[in-house]
């Protein structure tokens, strides 16, 4: 019997609306697919976009049994469908990032935007992923970002370009995937709300998320972030990169979402 126990912490802060998403769904097989999504933005139109896009990823990839197929998918579906904008005229998308848990194969990571995975094993953490923003695209040119780079998404869900487009543009593909060999690991999923300011102040997120996903809360409480924890057990089982336009800057009222999974334990 395998364990996937998963919580998650929301924090709604100065914006008007909390758009970050998430969604968590798996088979009789144990097979676990987890989704977590920024939203573009702060509005109730971007607020429900967001967590329909959130619901239709994580099913995409536990149909597809891959996290790269399902995200493609998903991207490709609303690429055809063409943009979608909110009474004031803002362009529908998200950050997204997909995680696919097989039983005894390699867990799977598919992303577009910047929200990261960590994988922490053995008491040691390992970033697994590359943001998809300018700030990336200045480093990777041996350039200097400007301080808020890192809120220009180069890529996200609701784009309608390729990745020969975004790579020739930017230096990566729309979508990347990467792989995590399997056993006792915890998976962390976080949004730039929430690995952000705690940079800023010199904090690295994993230290607020020490012992048993549930047991997570200690750290998140002192900061007061509420928090929404659960455990799921299987039987067998923000500103997309448009020039011209002014970033947004990040700051501890931004909305901010994480999510953790350990995977690979026993049920007794």
């Amino acid at each position: 019997m395998y364990l996937v126990a998963h919580a998650t912490a929301q924090q709604q802060g100065g914006r008007s609306h909390q758009c970050d998403a998430h969604e968590i769904t798996a088979a009789p097989n144990g097979t676990t697919a987890f989704a977590v999504l920024d939203g573009i933005g702060s509005a109730p139109a971007i607020r429900a976009w967001t967590r329909r896009a959130a619901g239709r990823l994580a099913h995409a990839a536990l149909y597809d049994r891959s996290a790269e197929h399902g995200l493609r998918r998903v991207y490709d579906q609303y690429a055809d469908a063409g943009p979608e904008f909110t009474d004031t005229g803002d362009e529908l998308g998200a950050a997204a990032l997909v995680a696919l848990l097989v039983p005894g194969q390699p867990l799977e990571l598919a992303w577009c935007g910047d929200v990261r995975a960590y994988a922490i094993r053995d008491n040691q953490a390992e970033r697994l992923t590359h943001d998809h923003n300018k700030r990336r695209v200045q480093l990777d040119r041996g350039k200097t970002p400007r301080e808020y780079d890192r809120n220009l998404l180069t890529s996200y869900l609701g784009s309608d370009e390729t990745d020969d487009e975004v790579r020739r543009e930017r230096g990566h593909p729309a979508i990347e995937t990467t792989t995590v060999e399997p056993g006792k690991l915890r998976l962390v999923l976080a949004t730039d709300g929430a690995y952000e300011p705690l940079a800023d102040l010199g904090h690295h997120l994993l230290a607020y998320l020490d012992g048993y996903p549930a047991q997570g809360r200690g750290g998140l409480h002192q900061e007061r972030r509420p928090l929404l924890v659960c455990r799921q057990t299987a039987a067998a089982r923000r500103q997309r990169h448009r020039p011209g336009r002014r970033p947004r800057p990040l700051t501890r009222g931004s909305t901010h979402s994480v999510g953790q999974l350990k995977y690979g334990d026993r049920c007794e």
